[in-house]
Order: C-alpha cells, then structure tokens, then sequence
C-alpha cells in the first residue's frame, strides 16, 4: 500500500526532465532537520540507524540500474553521484555538491550514513549479492563510498 508521498515522488521520477515541477526544498530547512534535529533525535546511533533507513527506502524505490541511483541522487538533493571505479568485489562513488560542502564547512563529522545505506541496498538489489557500503571522507568537499560484495553470498530474492 503506498503512501500519498510514495505515489507523488515515484510519479517525479518517472516524468522526463522537461516536465518536473520546479518545487524545491530550501537548503536551510533540509539542513536543520538533517544536520541539527536527527543527530539530536538519535545520538552516538546516528550513523546507524541512518544507514538502515537508507536500505528501508530503497527497498520502497527499487532502481534497476546505477544509472536511475545517480539521478535518483540528484532529484532527491542529494548531490552529484558519480561512479569511480568498479571491479569483481567492489565500487567506488563519489559524492559531492555545494550543499554537501556547506556541510562540511558547518559541522565537525558530518553524516552520510543514509546515502551509503541506500547506495549498499540499491546495489544488492541489482546484484543480488549480499552488499555493505562504507563512506570515507576524502576532502572537505566530497564524499566516497566504498561498496563491497561478495559473489558467492548471494540474496534469498
């Protein structure tokens, strides 16, 4: 059963470029709920807890292909995904965008644990191989996400 917001965000998904709606989120407000309430809302289990709900909300938007995942990212607000490097075991992503570097300049240890949850979930669903994604902090401006397989652990799906 899906949800009024399900219905709305699966429906600017799949609408071509030329026709979304121009709404848009003020960077401000998403920043004080995601940089100033979550992390006093879930404490020293931020990263955690975050890192399941970005595999519970891909499991609700499953993309067939890394390319939906990148503009999947840049219609959320995300940022700018881009694949790096990909060989038998693992690939490597980068993250990154003005707001991602605003929240560098403004918090000590920002948090990426939804994206790389949604990054490991996304992955083993296209792959169906038990996947984890591990995000490192690179430069004071980027993000990189390091996925991880393991070809002979495969999914019951």
């Amino acid at each position: 059963m899906s949800t009024k917001l399900e219905e709305n965000i699966e429906e600017t998904i799949e609408e071509k470029p030329e026709e979304k709606p121009s709404l848009q989120v003020p960077a401000f407000g998403y920043e004080l709920i995601r940089s100033v309430l979550l992390p006093e809302l879930l404490g020293s289990q931020e990263r955690n807890i975050l890192y399941w709900a970005g595999r519970n909300l891909a499991r609700k938007f499953p993309l067939m292909s890394m390319e939906e995942v990148i503009s999947f990212f840049h219609e959320a607000g995300w940022g700018n995904l881009e694949i790096i490097e990909t060989t038998k075991k693992e690939m490597t992503l980068e993250l990154s965008s003005p707001m991602i570097s605003e929240r560098f300049q403004n918090h000590v240890n920002p948090v990426f644990g939804l994206e790389a949850g949604f990054i490991a979930e996304q992955v083993q669903l296209q792959k169906k191989w038990i996947t984890e994604t591990f995000e490192t902090i690179k430069r004071k401006n980027k993000v990189v996400f390091t996925v991880q397989w393991d070809r002979k652990d495969q999914t019951d799906e």
